[in-house]
């Protein structure tokens, strides 16, 4: 278990994230700073990265992403529902949810819940860019459908999901 402890935390054999982009690797001894004798205190979430501590572009909080997943859920079981009037959506809830996550996380980064509470999800190797591709999408929604993943954040308080499909989501507003 040790090797997925350091996978979680983003240590390699050398102490350095082996999924961080370039730019984050040769920030990360700059932004650890020594507080006594062999204890190091860690800044803010998203700082080796290089993201701003507050505002747009800084780390979204846990408890935003919860409400996104909730906003995103509860909107799939609506649409879900529409379409099996009268019957209940019964799996097709779970269909619509992972469409919802899939193709706009995909091609704009963020779901319709992500629009409406201010976030969006960026590759760490390339965040100007819109999009996180399908291939990375798809491994963080399939993560995501299990929810237990996504509460086992690292320091950065980023979820199983973002670690497997190098992403983090930031705020956008």
């Amino acid at each position: 278990m040790a090797w997925f402890r350091e996978w979680l935390e983003g240590s390699g054999g050398d102490g350095r994230a082996p999924t961080e982009p370039p730019a984050a690797r040769e920030t990360t001894r700059e932004t650890t700073r020594e507080t006594a004798p062999g204890a190091l205190e860690e800044g803010y979430p998203g700082e080796r990265f290089g993201l701003p501590e507050q505002g747009p572009g800084s780390v979204a909080t846990l408890g935003r992403r919860g409400a996104q997943f909730l906003l995103d859920a509860v909107l799939a079981g609506v649409l879900a529902a529409l379409f099996t009037y009268p019957a209940l959506p019964q799996n097709w809830s779970l269909l619509t949810w992972a469409v919802l996550m899939v193709v706009p996380v995909a091609v704009v980064g963020a779901t319709p819940a992500m629009v409406l509470l201010g976030m969006r999800v960026v590759r760490l190797d390339r965040p100007e860019r819109p999009g996180v591709g399908l291939l990375w999408t798809l491994v963080r929604t399939a993560s995501l459908f299990f929810v237990i993943p996504a509460l086992i954040v690292d320091r950065d308080s980023r979820g199983v999901q973002d670690r497997a499909s190098r992403t983090v989501v930031v705020k956008s507003r």
